[in-house]
């Protein structure tokens, strides 16, 4: 792909898994964009089900977060970024276990970058939404940090990524439009939704037999 000149900026490659080296090198050289799936890797066992954190870093690639799959794994950006934390930094300590080397472990800055910065631009949005900045849209999460799972409240970043889950979101603008508030879905029949959801769910298990 990279001699075809199929990759580039443009180009984002989602789980990545098992590429060689020389793949890396295309992929870096090129300034291609990486979409990292954590949970999805290891639930359904592509390639090696070992997110490609460390070989994208090593790269020179920062890489974004996606979910794969919503109907069997966690739909949330919480538990997408603890896993790519947990798994990168058990990489990093097993790989200089038993030897002087000090490990290469990511932050908890880091995976926050990965789900919303680099998230958006792996998207081709960093123009857009991604961070609060001036000439972008109003796009906010707003998380209680009194919640009994966040409390107390020592270092802002560590606690919405290894604390905070999707029931602390009390408020949620998106282009300056509330969708949440109150810790409740504006605008929402979340009965009727529900119907809908068991309809389709029903459908589809009619269809396969099941």
């Amino acid at each position: 792909m990279g001699p075809d000149g199929l990759l580039g900026p443009h180009v984002t490659l989602i789980h990545a898994t098992g590429l060689t080296a020389q793949a890396w090198r295309a992929i870096g050289d090129t300034g291609t964009t990486i979409s990292l799936a954590p949970t999805s890797d290891a639930q359904i066992g592509l390639e090696t089900a070992v997110p490609a954190i460390d070989e994208a870093l090593a790269a020179g690639i920062r890489p974004g977060l996606s979910i794969d799959v919503e109907v069997a794994l966690a739909s949330d950006m919480f538990t997408q970024m603890r896993a790519l934390h947990a798994i990168q930094r058990m990489r990093a300590v097993n790989g200089a276990y038993g030897t002087d080397a000090v490990p290469n472990r990511i932050t908890t800055r880091d995976v926050l970058d990965f789900a919303t910065r680099q998230g958006a631009r792996t998207n081709g949005l960093d123009s857009i939404t991604g961070s609060l900045a001036p000439g972008k849209q109003a796009d906010l999460l707003v998380v209680d940090a009194s919640d009994v799972n966040t409390m107390p409240l020592n270092d802002a970043v560590g606690t919405l990524v290894l604390g905070a889950d999707a029931r602390n979101i009390q408020t949620v603008l998106v282009a300056g439009v509330v969708r949440k508030s109150g810790g409740r879905l504006a605008g929402v029949d979340m009965a009727q939704l529900h119907e809908q959801v068991v309809a389709s769910r029903d459908a589809i298990l009619a269809t396969a037999g099941s």
